[in-house]
């Protein structure tokens, strides 16, 4: 779909001189020309024609909620470089993680147990609020899903399609909340949102999946609030 700056909104059909490929519509002047395949077009017509409709208004009512549902795929050549340092240093402290209990995957779990190893931040602030534990969470992981049999060579580890969703929902977290960086706040607000993996349940355990993200964005607004504070400080 290519989507280009015109006064109207062009779709695939005919337009009307009969040209196939398109169908014009009256935009006003802060719309812009999309494409989208005939058969696409054709299905709109007939919901639009049953619910005497526009063919607009239904196009429009698709894209706005399809936006508010889209999930980006992860694409780590795309996101990884959005990562801080301190979110890089989760990953490869949950990578450390599932090592250390021979797992040769990295799951939700390994994670939260990343997060809970960065003892700086809004992230390690949270969960200690929170009353989430390193130790416990780790005990909690074992007695879930147990130890393995033989280490992996920490090279070899990789994510869980869940985690690449929860990393995708982090570089989200990010994107909606107008950060020009992903920080570990960002990693414990993806996990929290995933909401359905081990470490969901671990949390959950502890009381904190509810509130986690409550707690979370209030850290968050406290640390932005303090920022000009702290810049005028620094200029006197």
């Amino acid at each position: 779909m290519t989507v280009e700056r015109r006064e109207h909104l062009v779709v695939a059909g005919r337009d009307a001189t009969g040209r196939k490929g398109v169908h014009t519509m009256p935009s006003s002047k802060d719309r812009r020309r999309i494409e989208m395949p005939t058969h696409l077009y054709d299905r709109a017509k007939r919901i639009a024609d049953a619910e005497e409709r526009t063919i607009t208004s239904v196009l429009n009512e698709i894209i706005f909620f399809g936006l508010q549902n889209y999930q980006p795929a992860w694409n780590p050549r795309v996101f990884m470089d959005r990562f801080d340092e301190a979110a890089r240093r989760v990953l490869e402290r949950a990578k450390e993680e599932a090592h250390l209990l021979n797992h040769n995957y990295l799951g939700t779990e390994h994670l939260l147990l990343g997060l809970l190893r960065e003892e700086q931040g809004i992230a390690a602030e949270a969960l200690r609020r929170l009353w989430v534990d390193l130790d416990k969470a780790r005990a909690a992981v074992v007695e879930v899903i147990g130890r393995g049999d033989r280490p992996t060579p920490l090279e070899q580890i990789d994510y869980v399609p869940r985690v690449r969703k929860v990393l995708t929902l982090t570089v989200d977290e990010a994107r909606t909340l107008e950060y020009d960086h992903v920080g570990p706040e960002h990693l414990l607000l993806g996990l929290v949102r995933e909401g359905e993996g081990i470490a969901a349940g671990i949390l959950e355990s502890f009381g904190a999946l509810r509130r986690a993200r409550e707690v979370t964005l209030a850290l968050m607004a406290q640390s932005t609030a303090a920022q000009p504070r702290e810049d005028e400080q620094q200029t006197e």
